[in-house]
């Protein structure tokens, strides 16, 4: 690669950020399915042309980060086993996967700030819910105790393992991420392996 095309892809790198930076601000200020590629180039002192370098349009746009970022997710979610994370709930340390998710998001802080955000995209939520029902929590599925008198069927238990820690990291992201990856973290892994009574003193551990 020569030194004029390390420039060029510097400058669209960029201009990509730039992009994105300016979507987050616009999504602030009015709701997503508002907001028009004139919006944006206007925004970013930009013209039009340089916005369908880098994307179709709005929708093209939102796409492409979420699957950049739910990729970045999975690349983790996938070597996980809740089972795993046993030994580090009872040390009170953090599931080193957990950690590492959460520091994803922290990277992508912008992103999801906006995504969730009043003006963001609903939709995401759900999308978000079952990715990490598909690739964390449903391929362990099979290997719960077998029998037909178990009191919580395998995809109620599903529903509630993701529901739960998905909702959990709404609301952080909407608290400002006031905690860190691994407060966040040792939280999670508590609660995976002991569930909210017991992770919040209400019942003692025995």
């Amino acid at each position: 690669m020569n030194a004029l095309t390390k420039k060029t892809d510097r400058r669209q790198i960029r201009t990509n950020q730039l992009l994105r930076q300016t979507l987050f601000e616009l999504m602030d200020e009015k709701n997503i399915n508002s907001i028009t590629v004139t919006d944006i180039a206007n925004r970013a002192n930009l013209n039009r042309g340089t916005f369908y370098l880098h994307y179709r349009d709005v929708p093209d746009m939102l796409d492409k980060l979420k699957e950049e970022v739910l990729q970045k997710i999975k690349d983790i979610v996938v070597h996980i086993d809740p089972r795993d994370s046993r030994d580090y709930a009872e040390k009170g340390e953090p599931y080193p996967a957990s950690e590492q998710i959460f520091e994803e998001l922290i990277r992508h802080a912008a992103f999801f700030r906006a995504i969730v955000g009043p003006n963001g995209d609903i939709s995401f939520v759900r999308q978000f819910r079952e990715f990490m029902k598909e690739h964390m929590f449903a391929k362990h599925a099979f290997r719960m105790p077998a029998g037909e008198n178990r009191i919580i069927p395998s995809d109620y238990l599903i529903a509630y393992m993701t529901s739960a820690n998905i909702g959990l990291v709404i609301h952080w992201i909407e608290s400002g991420m006031n905690k860190s990856a691994r407060e966040m973290a040792i939280m999670m892994t508590q609660l995976i392996n002991y569930g909210p009574l017991i992770t919040s003193g209400i019942i003692q551990k025995q």
